[in-house]
């Protein structure tokens, strides 16, 4: 990584331009997106582990792995319905809202059951806020970095965050599993105390993912920025933003 960095800074046409990830709307971006892709990947390792372990244990609810995916899919098609009002509410306030908003519905995700996870309806509920969550968080950090960088540079900024994402699903996915292992019998089985560490693990992760969103800056900060940057595709500013501005004049 350090030697991809010092070799991108001094070639003439690099890969990715490095001073894209100094824009505050870029790395703060992308930093959300390496936690957020940390605590999904952790639900997907979690959850179906939990519901496929034999109820006979006490904590697990013995379902098979086709049923165990079923439950998952309340998840993403909860993505897909707060996809769009990523985008209303990306036009109406820009992007950081809905950053902020899913982070914290990710945060909630896995506190519910870090608390508790001895019935369906917790585990459901989980998946619902999860799927709110990065359905909300993921379509508007793609609007937030077109809006930070000009026309010409969209595709490697966006890579970059995509690549950042995956980094962060690769990470949650070994600390998770590190969490489960070291709370299992001596016959592989995990105990009650190891999923209840591990959501706590993403529900303190996906904390820093809320902190990270009220990183970026506001909309009217945010176009300051991308027009100094030089980017001319922007959208209109929303129009509550110049409120201030006439009741100053």
């Amino acid at each position: 990584m350090v030697a991809f960095v010092l070799v991108e800074r001094r070639v003439k046409e690099p890969l990715v331009d490095m001073r894209l990830m100094s824009i505050r709307g870029v790395w703060a971006t992308d930093l959300v997106a390496l936690i957020l892709g940390f605590a999904m990947f952790g639900t997907f390792l979690l959850v179906p582990t939990l519901l496929q372990l034999p109820a006979a244990t006490g904590y697990g609810f013995g379902k098979s792995v086709s049923e165990s995916g079923l439950f998952l899919l309340p998840t993403v098609l909860m993505m897909v319905v707060f996809g769009p009002i990523a985008g209303l509410l990306n036009r109406r306030y820009g992007p950081k809202l809905p950053l902020f908003l899913g982070a914290v519905a990710v945060v909630a995700a896995f506190t519910l059951p870090a608390i508790a996870h001895g019935a369906v309806w917790q585990v459901l509920a989980s998946g619902l806020l999860t799927g709110a969550g990065i359905g909300l968080s993921f379509a508007a950090m793609s609007n937030a970095i077109i809006e930070s960088v000009p026309a010409t540079q969209t595709g490697e900024a966006s890579s970059v965050n995509t690549i950042a994402r995956t980094i962060g699903s690769s990470i949650g996915t070994a600390v998770v599993a590190a969490v489960i292992t070291a709370n299992s019998t001596p016959r592989g089985l995990p105990t009650d105390t190891a999923f209840t560490a591990g959501f706590w693990v993403c529900a303190g992760v996906a904390v820093l993912a809320v902190l990270a969103s009220l990183a970026l800056p506001s909309a009217h900060r945010r176009h300051e920025e991308a027009v100094a940057a030089g980017v001319q595709d922007l959208p209109p500013e929303p129009a509550e933003l110049h409120l201030p501005l006439r009741h100053h004049n």
